[in-house]
């Protein structure tokens, strides 16, 4: 026994009980797990869909789970806590949550090459999106209540983030669902990790990016947007115009980082720093209380002609289509009123959405799309009575440090 280790062998930085050594075996169990959870998919599939498009969904999904699994062996090495060198043994509920959103990102993968399925399966798809979404908000959450947080989960989050952004919007492109425009969503992360790549190549400074809580909201807004666009109840042209509304505020932050890092721009400077302030104040702030001058009697009018349609066709004065009527009216009035504004527009957007799923929508139903969307992004603005969702955006729940400082694009 030298210093209570014998011979220091077991205990060595390679030893079986190193920490190192602790965290590979959990990674050989994940990795068995993950290849049979694509196994009883493939299985569960070739029996309620076509087994040819099962053995395409498997293949798919495995190439990427491998991808995964190497990702994930790699950055053992990482699962240290930020500013401490200490390897921990276990890789702790938040990461093991992060895993699985991969394995959630893989089943999904599998879709991209069949066609789309018919069905209650049709749902899948964004059913497993929606669940990564959730996911990618648990993980980071349980990791800071457990005491847990690691630069492995840093990383794994940041490209697993990066990895759904591009799937699910290239399976909305595929099923018609989203414009292919809406894949620069997908492939901005990687341009710009290509764009400083390149900087330092040149030899050119790469600047650190500032703190932001607009960073992280802007990426959920995309991954629940995409999501939802997945079901199979919305269609064109609704989807494409919030689709389009949503990309743009998300590429601009991409724009704007990109001239932060490449020194184009100072973001300390007096002059960046007003003209940011008095933008946030006119996005934020003047715009929405326009927007929402136009929507809202839009939408109540559209609700009164299609319940008013409904009665003269003979259609029942209390069925699905005078309900749906009553809750976009209320949704409308709640948006006016600017109470939870976010929610209010969020549910005004959906049941106009439905609407349009199901007819064939009229200019105003476009207007009400289009500035549904715009509210749920930037919130209801001034002279709004009630919008704790705002603080919910800016706000990192969990403990440690709950304000968002996300400033890290690579």
């Amino acid at each position: 026994m030298i210093g209570g280790q014998t011979n220091g062998a077991p205990f060595s930085e390679g030893g079986w009980r190193s920490p190192l050594a602790a965290l590979r075996r959990r990674w050989l169990i994940l990795t068995l797990l993950g290849s049979l959870l694509i196994v009883l998919g493939c299985y569960s599939l070739a029996v309620w869909w076509q087994p040819g498009y099962a053995i395409r969904w498997g293949l798919v999904a495995a190439l990427i789970l491998i991808y995964e699994t190497i990702l994930l062996w790699r950055l053992l090495k990482h699962n240290h806590r930020p500013g401490e060198k200490a390897l921990l043994p276990s890789l702790g509920i938040g990461n093991v949550i992060t895993v699985a959103r991969g394995w959630l990102l893989a089943l999904l993968a599998g879709f991209l090459c069949a066609p789309r399925p018919s069905g209650w399966l049709e749902w899948a798809p964004s059913a497993l999106y929606l669940m990564a979404a959730i996911a990618d908000y648990l993980d980071g959450y349980l990791a800071r209540i457990t005491q847990h947080s690691t630069l492995l989960g840093e990383e794994l989050d940041l490209q697993y983030d990066a990895l759904g952004i591009l799937i699910a919007p290239l399976l909305g492109v595929l099923y018609g669902q989203l414009p292919i425009w809406y894949l620069t969503v997908g492939l901005a992360r990687y341009l710009f990790m290509a764009g400083t790549w390149l900087l330092k190549r040149r030899g050119r400074p790469v600047y650190n990016l500032t703190p932001s809580s607009a960073r992280r909201a802007m990426a959920g807004f995309q991954m629940g947007f995409t999501a939802v666009a997945l079901w199979p109840i919305f269609a064109p042209p609704g989807t494409w115009i919030v689709a389009t509304l949503f990309m743009l505020p998300f590429i601009v932050g991409f724009l704007r980082d990109w001239l932060v890092v490449s020194g184009a721009i100072d973001p300390y400077s007096a002059r960046y720093t007003e003209g940011i302030r008095r933008g946030v104040e006119m996005t934020t702030g003047w715009l929405p209380l326009g927007v929402r001058a136009l929507v809202v009697p839009a939408s109540l009018w559209l609700t009164a002609q299609r319940w008013a349609g409904n009665i003269s066709a003979g259609g029942a004065p209390w069925g699905w289509q005078t309900g749906k009527g009553v809750f976009e009216a209320a949704a409308a009035t709640l948006v006016g009123l600017g109470i939870l504004g976010r929610l209010s527009s969020l549910a005004l957007l959906i049941m106009v959405g439905l609407t349009v799923g199901e007819n064939h929508p009229y200019p105003g139903d476009l207007l009400v799309i289009a500035g549904a969307t715009l509210l749920t992004i930037l919130g209801t603005g001034k002279l709004s009575l009630w919008k704790p969702e705002d603080e919910f955006l800016r706000r990192r729940y969990g403990g440690g440090h709950n304000q968002i400082e996300d400033g890290d694009r690579d």
